[in-house]
């Protein structure tokens, strides 16, 4: 910038001494610059026109000794481009505090005009510079605002979601004859991508199933909705036309349906899931498992160990099938499912080591969800990385 700009440059003269301010407008009006005389109030209650221009601080008016002092000059210098006019014997400690509170430059006695002229150009780059950085900063506070204000409607929406997944689920666990089976989600999120479901058909059969969506959030809180519906469909089919051979099959062919209608759908998203139903009468625990990690643990007098079954994901190969197990379910015995966010909660590197870690802290049986989850050290407002979600299925003794 060679030339200065007369047209955004009015220099401000607080200069107590007549004489000392009659030089300066001598000397500004010598280069061409206006000048405006203010008074040190002025400044201080920020009633001029612009803040962001240079202003000739006399020395005499300038005391940084005490706290209240400092905060007077430095808030000046954020609002104005402070240049401090020094008088004869000035202190240099001093005027090193002075640039170090912010002044954008001193002016020492005996200047010539072309150190004014090179001053005021400099001074001017910082103008332009903080105009910008003013503008930046009244943009960025605009785009902080409006992102908070997004941000509080995403959160109202996850709320409200989290209250239909919620309502989606059983609201409380079911204590049927001698069985007792509950549940209990811990999300990363608001939303969550693993869901549970169990309810009694036909007064025998306890029908329960346990998923974990991929991804998490949102979307993955979308298809747990989607999957409630496509299973609470099945069911109530059975149940209008009392069909108690499929119920006493299940849950034959529910997992090859489920991944039909999702691959069908396109949701680029697919499930680890176990199904399964207990004949409440003959006491069997009949079961499907896709891809589910931890694999479902059973505890037989005490003794934790996982039951047999893997298959493939649901939702990724349209051709895949999947087997049906079953057990028998004695008294006493417990159904523990985790989903795999239970893993995170463990400090061992290897899923093995996990695994091993998972059944030592099962053994002589929990009694209750509550009990299983102390074990485990699940707390209603823990913030795990993952979804981390628990079935608890007990026969009474």
């Amino acid at each position: 910038m060679n030339e200065i700009n007369k047209s955004e440059i009015g220099v401000i003269l607080a200069i107590q001494d007549f004489e000392r301010l009659a030089g300066f407008q001598t000397r500004f009006m010598s280069i061409g610059i206006p000048t405006q005389r203010a008074i040190l109030s002025e400044l201080v209650n920020f009633s001029l026109e612009s803040n962001n221009r240079l202003v000739i601080l006399d020395s005499r008016c300038v005391s940084i000794n005490t706290k209240t002092e400092i905060s007077l000059f430095k808030e000046l210098c954020s609002n104005y481009l402070i240049v401090v006019a020094l008088e004869d014997g000035h202190d240099v400690e001093n005027t090193i505090e002075l640039f170090r509170l912010g002044a954008a430059d001193v002016i020492l006695p005996n200047f010539d005009d072309s150190f004014l002229r090179h001053m005021v150009l400099r001074i001017d780059e910082v103008a332009h510079l903080r105009a910008q950085g003013f503008n930046q900063q009244a943009q960025l506070e605009k785009t902080n605002h409006e992102l908070e204000e997004s941000l509080r409607v995403l959160k109202q929406d996850q709320i409200a979601g989290l209250e239909v997944q919620k309502s989606l689920m059983p609201e409380r666990p079911i204590n049927f004859g001698e069985y007792q089976i509950a549940h209990f989600i811990l999300p990363s999120l608001y939303l969550s991508g693993d869901f549970v479901g169990y309810s009694v058909v036909f007064d025998r059969y306890l029908l329960f199933y346990f998923a974990d969506v991929s991804g998490h959030g949102a979307s993955s809180a979308f298809v747990t909705i989607l999957l409630r519906f496509m299973i609470g469909r099945v069911i109530r089919k059975h149940e209008l036309e009392k069909d108690c051979g499929a119920l006493a099959r299940a849950p034959e062919g529910l997992i090859e349906h489920l991944n039909k209608q999702i691959i069908g759908m396109n949701l680029e998203k697919h499930m680890t899931l176990m199904a399964g139903s207990v004949d409440m009468l003959n006491h069997s625990l009949r079961y499907v498992t896709a891809a589910q990690l931890p694999r479902p643990i059973l505890i037989k007098n005490g003794n934790p160990s996982f039951l047999t079954g893997t298959g493939k994901p649901v939702g990724l190969f349209e051709s895949a099938s999947w087997e049906v197990h079953e057990v028998e379910f004695k008294k006493g015995c417990t159904l523990v499912l985790f989903s795999d966010g239970v893993f995170d909660l463990l400090s061992e590197r290897h899923i093995l080591e996990k695994e091993n870690i998972i059944l030592s802290r099962l053994e002589d049986c929990p009694k209750s969800l509550d009990d299983l989850r102390k074990r485990f050290f699940l707390g209603d407002n823990d913030c795990p990385q993952d979804d981390v979600s628990v079935l608890f299925l007990k026969r009474n003794m």
